[in-house]
């Protein structure tokens, strides 16, 4: 019979070696893809077989209980930029909040052109980013000494038609003109190491850029523009906002 003839004999031992073969080959690259290599790591721990085994096949090791308490979640801001949030911040009326901004000037300067280089410049500032720093105040979402007790005397509208007084101010910050589109070339590719931080950010030490969230062409509704600010405020934002304190 055929079965009898060449590979096909009963007795031939090829087909067994050839499946053990396979056997071998699937168990190693087991052991070596599931075992050996993924308990190894780039900047963290060696992981334990376990850890290796479930990060092979792409789930948590963690075993510990669900039931764990969690840390509170906290919400950064109580703004919306729903329609009607615009459109109160688009009714601010300057000569009203050039009555309440009396009281800025001690702090801020006149017509918002701050003198100290620890003190935002509010002249020019978009008035969506007042208003909601405000409100942020108000709430206690954000904690500044003083600014917390004056934020909390003004109401919604007060907020509006201070925001549209500094913003309507010139000789602070500079005017937002234009399709507000960034420069070519702010890539990975640009030799200043603080402009490659500002669009590209540095993802191998887990920096966004901060165009991220100030806007790729300097303004991002509701965030203050940073071009034109002093720079020792924007360091001493950048520490508190280092140890948390904001």
């Amino acid at each position: 019979m055929a079965r009898d003839q060449g590979a096909f004999k009963v007795d031939n031992p090829w087909p067994r070696i050839g499946w053990a073969s396979l056997s071998g080959l699937i168990v190693i690259s087991a052991v070596l893809g599931f075992v050996v290599l993924s308990r190894y790591q780039q900047t963290d721990p060696t992981l334990d077989i376990w850890g290796a085994i479930c990060r092979g096949l792409g789930i948590t090791a963690d075993r510990a209980t669900a039931a764990e308490p969690k840390p509170p979640l906290r919400t950064p801001t109580q703004i919306a930029w729903t329609s009607s949030t615009l459109d109160q911040i688009a009714a601010g009326n300057a000569q009203h909040g050039a009555f309440i901004a009396l009281n800025c000037a001690a702090c801020h300067g006149e017509l918002g052109v701050s003198t100290s280089s620890l003190i935002p410049m509010l002249a020019g500032m978009d008035a969506a980013a007042i208003y909601k720093q405000l409100d942020d105040y108000r709430s206690g979402k954000r904690l500044w000494g003083v600014m917390g007790a004056i934020a909390k005397a003004l109401s919604a509208p007060d907020s509006a038609d201070v925001a549209a007084y500094f913003a309507a101010q010139s000789g602070g910050l500079p005017a937002l003109t234009g399709d507000r589109v960034p420069e070519s070339g702010r890539s990975f590719r640009e030799t200043d190491p603080a402009k490659r931080l500002v669009f590209a950010g540095d993802p191998q030490r887990g920096i966004p850029p901060c165009s991220a969230c100030h806007g790729p062409g300097g303004f991002k509704i509701g965030a203050p523009a940073l071009q034109g600010q002093h720079a020792a405020y924007i360091e001493r934002q950048l520490l508190a906002f280092a140890k948390m304190t904001l």
